[in-house]
Order: structure tokens, then sequence, then C-alpha cells
């Protein structure tokens, strides 16, 4: 049985199907090959005649990826090839990636246990007990009823006109201090509930809206919901580029209404403990007057910061269920001022 490659096995289609491999992967999984060309190091010269070699990993795992050159090859002989490839490079986990791979080709490389990729179509790792091919039943996720703090943290940006559209997940996960991981799952949960694409560009994927401004506001503002989880009482000083100032603290900054008699900040949830300690901040009791109402937040309120206050769009969702008459009007003007 032979294993039929593309045409002219040059450099170009070579990159183009390290790309592809790539942008599959991390399509799936939210994960980088991070793959790179690998010399021969000692390899025997009839197996870089034959193939073209990456260095790269698979769920933290050293791999090497292997792609021929062109011509026939017959399975038996690829497995041969697979293990002189792990003896001489030391790595066990090895790969063969394909421009394509039809049933009966398939079929034989899982009997002989031959771990491959082929872009788009499947992937094959019995080393790691992973299995995706094409045509398999897939549980499409409905959309969410409410987006995670990651995703809603992204949209909210793009809507307060902060540049996120056609950035890569590296460059997003840096903005928004969260893991690549994160802001993978938060592009899947924008793209299934409709108002993003994820476009590719080389080996990024990338994240393109749908829309922008008030249009992206009314699409999205049913999935979104309050960003605080808690509200703590203490006592202690807080600078607020550490903890901007939130609830009815922010309003009286944004609006016409009057400041409150106790100050309202947050926090994002997984560093208050760090916060308390860092500024020695005590507990203290609802009748204090020098009490700080500190609200911790799903997701990091300095992230969308403006001027030592929670973003408008944040600020109104905290506050938009209040029955407080005053605080319902002052929360309709802050989506008045925005300039969408």
């Amino acid at each position: 049985m032979n294993i039929m490659m593309l045409n002219k096995p040059n450099r170009e289609r070579l990159e183009r199907l390290g790309h592809a491999a790539e942008a599959y992967v991390a399509h799936v999984f939210g994960a980088t090959l991070d793959l790179h060309d690998l010399s021969a190091e000692g390899l025997p010269y009839f197996l870089t005649d034959r193939y073209h070699f990456w260095r790269g990993e698979l769920q933290g795992r050293p791999a090497v990826f292997m792609a021929n050159r062109g011509g026939p090859l017959d399975t038996a002989d690829i497995a041969k090839h697979r293990d002189l490839a792990r003896r001489h490079l030391g790595i066990q986990l090895v790969v063969l990636v394909l421009d394509r791979i039809d049933a009966r080709v398939r079929r034989r490389m899982i009997e002989h246990r031959i771990a491959f990729l082929a872009p788009d179509s499947q992937l094959y790792i019995p080393e790691v007990m992973l299995d995706l091919r094409e045509g398999s039943p897939i549980e499409v996720a409905a959309p969410p009823e409410h987006l995670s703090p990651t995703a809603q943290l992204v949209v909210l940006g793009a809507v307060l006109g902060r540049v996120v559209d056609q950035k890569s997940l590296t460059d997003l996960a840096e903005r928004f201090q969260v893991s690549v991981m994160s802001m993978s799952r938060a592009l899947d949960e924008l793209v299934a509930v409709g108002v993003a694409q994820a476009d590719w560009a080389g080996r990024r994927r990338l994240l393109r809206f749908n829309a922008t401004g008030r249009p992206l506001w009314t699409a999205i503002e049913p999935r979104l919901k309050s960003p605080v989880r808690k509200v703590r009482l203490v006592r202690g000083e807080i600078p607020f580029d550490q903890a901007p100032m939130a609830g009815e603290t922010a309003l009286a900054h944004y609006t016409m209404l009057g400041p409150p008699r106790v100050e309202r900040r947050a926090v994002l949830a997984s560093h208050w403990t760090r916060l308390a300690q860092h500024l020695e901040l005590e507990p203290a009791w609802a009748d204090e007057a020098e009490r700080i109402e500190l609200e911790t937040w799903a997701y990091d309120p300095l992230v969308l910061s403006d001027d030592g206050a929670v973003d408008r769009l944040s600020l109104y969702l905290s506050v938009r269920h209040e029955p407080d008459e005053r605080v319902a009007q002052a929360a309709a003007q802050l989506l008045e001022d925005i300039a969408w």
C-alpha cells in the first residue's frame, strides 16, 4: 500500500504544510505545536532525503514531526523510519504529517499504530490517546447563556473601542492579562454566540468581530452579567491603581450622582488575598464609619479601568438591577454618555 503525497515537494509546500498542521492543532486544542526546522542532527542521509523534519511539542511532550518530501512510501517503511528517528533523536513521539489522507490509508496507518496528522482531516496519536477525524460525530456546544469572564472582558473592550480586532490570541492574552488557553476558549464562545469570527494569518489565530460599538453591545448585552462575585468590608488605605472605584462611588465619578457615604472599590477575586496582605487590610464591621466596601470581580477591573474608576460598561452591568431609582437613572446615563 502506497501513500501518495503532492507533486513538487518544494520548500513552499513544506512550509504551507507545517503552518496548516499548527493551525489545525491550535483550532482543535487551542494549543501550539511550535514547529521549528530540525537539522540533520546525525540522522541517516536516506531519512533526511525522504523526509523533512520539524521539532515541536504536543500536550507538553517533546515531539518530532516528519513530512515526506515526495514519491510513494510504504506503510511498513514508515514504521521503520519512525523507529530510526526515535533512536537517533531520543524522542519517542514521532508524528507523520500528511497533505491528505483517504480511508484506506487511514486504516492501514492505524493498524500499524503510526501517529499521523492530516490538517483539517485527522489527528491520530496513539501514544497520547488522541484520535480526531473528519466525519466523526461531533457534539457542537450550544451557545452559552452567559459569557465567561474572559469573553465578557474582551467583548466589553471591543465595545469601548479598545483595539482588539484582528489581534492574535497571544496579543489578546497579554492585553487582557489571561492565559492563551483562556483566550482561545473565549474566542470559541464569541464565535458560538455569533458576534465574532476566527481568522487565520499563517500560524496565528485572529479575532474578528462582526460588529462594533452600539450594534455589538445590543447583540451581546443579554449574555453579559455583573462581574461582582462578593462584597467585603475592610479597613485601610487602598491606592486607586490597585483597586479602582466601583459601584456608587464610580457612578458619582462618571455622573451627577452624589458620592455615597461609604467608598466602594473593586479587585480581581484571585488577587484579593494578596492585596489584603500587601496593604495590611483588616476586616471591618457594617457600622464602622471608616469602612470600605471592596467588590471582588470575576475579571480584573484594572484591565479596562479609566482614571481610577472601573469601566462604564462593567459598572453598568454591576448596578443595572439596583432598585434605587437614583442609581438606575445614573446607570442609564452611563450608556448615554458613551461615544458609540
